[in-house]
């Protein structure tokens, strides 16, 4: 639990870090040292959970820092978010490659805003103290037996191919059920198929075996936290470590934890907000609608008690 939100408070950490950077206009002299940070702050973790803590902040920082700049940068999010998957299930090299590959990306030329001038080249410095490190702490053999494997690996979570193939194919549903959301977001229907578009995405997860399940709701649980949390707002983000916490404590402990986190973020939906624009709806999926929010999400909200009832039921049997 301490690492999950540590690596999460670095994550959030850092951004608010490079933002800061930049509005001062010292971006390029804060890059080395800001990579040499990073690093410090996430190499004394174990082997496992220093793996996952750079597919997570992977994810978080290398994805996100041009979006929006241009239509060919969605290509290099689908990148990211399938080197930091492989990384963590099959192999720490991707993770690696990734690093080493996103400083090629940083000199393509693009239209930035006067105060981002200096994010190309303030990257691709950054991006290659990570990547070093990485090459050296794969090369020393530190993340050997690191990658995610459930403890009676079998179908298609047998192999890493398998693990990441399967982790791919849910990633898919999730862009789907992002964009469907987005794109009907603003319509007064959406309160309508809210629960339709809840129901057909609990029903693509039950193709999988239960640890790959519990694996999606983890994720996809402290995705929806994250859905308020871009606006930078403290208590936003405040809410958002309490999903992450729930998220893992449904993973860990029980599944209850994670009807009750989607049942008070659907609450959560109906708090007033000024913060809210159909561009983060289509590319975080957010409901525009507070009251089709809270549907989508008690529609999951009853669906995991249920899951985790059923679950309980068969222990016991």
């Amino acid at each position: 639990m301490f690492q999950v939100a540590y690596t999460a408070s670095v994550a959030v950490g850092f951004s608010y870090l490079i933002g800061l950077a930049t509005q001062l206009g010292i971006l390029l002299i804060a890059a080395i040292p800001l990579g040499v940070l990073l690093v410090a702050l996430l190499c004394w973790l174990p082997s496992r959970a220093q793996l996952l803590s750079w597919s997570a902040i992977t994810v978080w920082l290398l994805s996100t820092v041009y979006l929006g700049s241009s239509d060919l940068e969605y290509v290099m999010l689908v990148v990211v978010l399938i080197a930091a998957i492989a990384g963590a299930l099959w192999s720490p090299w991707f993770l690696a490659a990734i690093w080493f590959i996103h400083p090629l990306w940083d000199l393509i030329p693009r239209d930035l805003p006067e105060i981002q001038q200096d994010l190309p080249l303030a990257c691709l410095m950054y991006d290659l103290v990570v990547a070093f490190y990485l090459l050296w702490r794969i090369r020393r053999g530190f993340f050997d037996g690191a990658v995610v494997t459930p403890a009676n690996p079998s179908g298609v979570l047998k192999t890493g191919l398998s693990r990441t193939l399967t982790a791919l194919v849910m990633l898919i549903v999730l862009i789907a059920q992002i964009l469907v959301v987005g794109v009907i977001s603003m319509e007064e229907i959406s309160v309508w198929l809210a629960a339709p578009v809840a129901v057909a995405l609990i029903a693509s997860t039950l193709w999988l075996p239960l640890e790959g399940k519990k694996a999606f709701w983890l994720v996809f649980t402290m995705w929806t936290g994250m859905t308020f949390a871009h606006s930078g707002q403290l208590l936003e983000i405040a809410v958002f470590g309490l999903m992450i916490i729930a998220a893992v404590l449904g993973y860990q402990v029980s599944m209850y934890y994670w009807a009750m986190a989607w049942a008070f973020h659907g609450l959560w939906h109906l708090l007033p907000r000024d913060h809210l624009s159909h561009e983060a709806a289509m590319l975080m999926g957010h409901w525009m609608i507070p009251s089709a929010g809270l549907v989508f999400e008690i529609s999951i909200a009853v669906y995991l008690a249920w899951f985790a009832w059923r679950q309980g039921q068969r222990v016991l049997k």
